[in-house]
């Protein structure tokens, strides 16, 4: 995660999208198949997010000796005062800022500015309006690749974690908290399925969608094939939630691993209502990561999920 942290290719740790203010604030989240969770949101001045969720969790592991409950989740300046606590270098916000970010950020703050000036006309120039939207729109879904990146792993034993990072949406609120900083809505991970999400923070955290996609593969283990039930789970808890039905455009994504102990195989699947998505895995066998893209065609992007799997075995 920290490679990805590290990249300005991805919207996590260095180069995140940047707030209305212009300002990198960072969301992240770790879960264990062993029940733990932690988390941090809004967080500035950390390069690598997922440190500081990784040193909650080993505090989670082994509590202080004075009796407090080690935390769980922290935000904003606390977790900042934390991770200086923890040792973990603090640096000035303006770094984590890469010219992409930047240039995203102006771009966006445009359209943001001629919608504000559109609205001001009278009705009979509503469809400046609408064009203006949906110039935003388009722009934004054609930048998709930069979202939420998660990350889920396996070793030997088949004990299974997963992490997420993200920088949030484009001109964000301040202080705004995304789904990968949360529990349900980001990642789930129980003692054979890990579930990652991204897109739509606000949607995926409405429609709890980690967690949706994990009971519904466990309710229907052994009795369907698990990428069909995770294609109607897209389908019925996503696009179709009722939840969401006055949102005309219903952005998701989600790797799932799903481990069949029986058969010593795993199925790593995933799913999307965005444009594309980008996939990559690694076993143990592989030399060099293994990546792909697959695509919506434009007419069923947030209509129709894309959905995929891909076998692969492992030994304990």
């Amino acid at each position: 995660m920290k490679v990805l942290e590290d990249s300005s290719l991805t919207n996590a740790g260095y180069g995140s999208s940047l707030s209305i203010d212009g300002d990198v604030e960072c969301d992240a989240s770790m879960m264990t198949s062993d029940g733990y969770f932690a988390a941090v949101a809004a967080m500035r001045c950390v390069y690598n997010p997922i440190v500081v969720v990784h040193r909650i969790l080993n505090l989670q592991h082994h509590p202080p000796k004075d009796g407090r409950i080690p935390p769980s989740f922290l935000a904003g300046e606390g977790a900042t005062r934390f991770a200086e606590e923890q040792g973990i270098t603090l640096v000035e916000s303006t770094t984590m800022v890469s010219e992409n970010a930047t240039k995203n950020f102006n771009k966006y703050s445009k359209i943001v500015q001629q919608h504000r000036g559109t609205k001001r006309k009278t009705e009979a120039d509503t469809s400046d309006v609408f064009s203006v939207k949906q110039s935003a729109d388009n722009q934004l879904e054609e930048s998709s690749v930069m979202d939420t990146v998660g990350v889920i792993c396996m070793d030997r034993e088949g004990n299974l974690a997963c992490a997420l990072s993200s920088g949030g949406i484009a001109l964000k609120h301040s202080g705004r908290v995304g789904q990968a900083a949360l529990i349900g809505s980001g990642c789930w991970v129980e003692k054979n399925i890990a579930v990652a999400t991204t897109g739509c923070g606000e949607q995926l955290m409405r429609t709890l969608l980690a967690k949706t996609v994990s009971d519904d593969l466990q309710a229907a283990s052994g009795s369907c094939q698990p990428v069909d039930v995770f294609n109607q789970t897209m389908k019925s808890s996503f696009i179709d939630n009722p939840v969401l039905v006055k949102d005309d455009v219903k952005l998701a994504g989600a790797i799932v691993l799903y481990v069949n102990p029986e058969s010593s195989s795993v199925e790593l699947m995933w799913s999307h209502t965005t444009k594309s998505m980008c996939v990559s895995y690694m076993t143990a066998e592989c030399t060099h990561p293994q990546s792909l893209v697959t695509r919506l065609a434009s007419d069923k992007v947030s209509r129709v999920p894309f959905t995929s799997s891909i076998g692969l075995r492992f030994e304990t």
